[in-house]
């Protein structure tokens, strides 16, 4: 049994780390699959540093997980077009990745064979909601319907439905990801950003 001893200046130095690393994470949704406002990411930094402060226990989506081997998790959002599906596809063919796709339902809709494509390849489909709202600003009447009706769609192009949901934005919050795991899902987020959603002609996709 390991017992820690927690002193009041320790308490203080917590707490600033926690701050700053708030800070970090509000800073990079701001750069992420649609920016937060600054506004908004004041906002939720400001709440997240009471909520820290008052010993509040926060709800974390997956960032990571512990490996015995060198191993990354490739993960990309579809949301928009489908001009480097194939591409796409064909490199982690190349190269003998698998990969987790995060669909959203109007691309879906748009693009029903590059779904069948996706699972023929034999990649993971995730959900990333019907209509890529702002979760945190939802029902949870309005969150299943999000998910669960829209995994209805991916089920029949796909043949399964998803175990994985990541939240549009990147925005989450207790609620979100309570009630994404009462519907059995575990929310997955990033920890590294290729920023292509801002980088103009792909740049950074294509140099990394």
């Amino acid at each position: 049994m390991k017992i820690f001893v927690i002193t009041k200046k320790m308490l203080i130095i917590a707490a600033a780390v926690i701050f700053v690393a708030a800070a970090a994470v509000i800073i990079a949704l701001s750069f992420s699959d649609g920016a937060v406002s600054p506004t908004s990411a004041m906002a939720q930094l400001e709440e997240y540093e009471l909520e820290v402060l008052a010993g509040k226990k926060k709800e974390l989506p997956v960032y990571s997980v512990e490996r015995s081997d060198m191993k990354i998790a490739i993960t990309v959002d579809a949301a928009w077009e489908d001009d480097k599906t194939q591409f796409i596809l064909d490199t982690f063919d190349e190269y003998g990745v698998k990969a987790t796709f995060f669909l959203c339902g109007y691309w879906t809709d748009k693009y029903p064979d590059d779904v069948k494509m996706i699972a023929e390849r034999g990649h993971e489909i995730g959900n990333h909601s019907a209509t890529h709202p702002h979760m945190n600003s939802i029902s949870k009447e309005q969150m299943r319907k999000e998910t669960v009706e829209y995994d209805d769609k991916i089920e029949k192009l796909a043949g399964k439905r998803c175990k994985v949901f990541r939240a549009p934005f990147g925005e989450y919050n207790d609620t979100v990801i309570t009630t994404m795991r009462s519907l059995g899902y575990e929310v997955i987020q990033w920890d590294i950003d290729t920023m292509d959603t801002i980088c103009k002609g792909g740049f950074w996709v294509n140099y990394l």
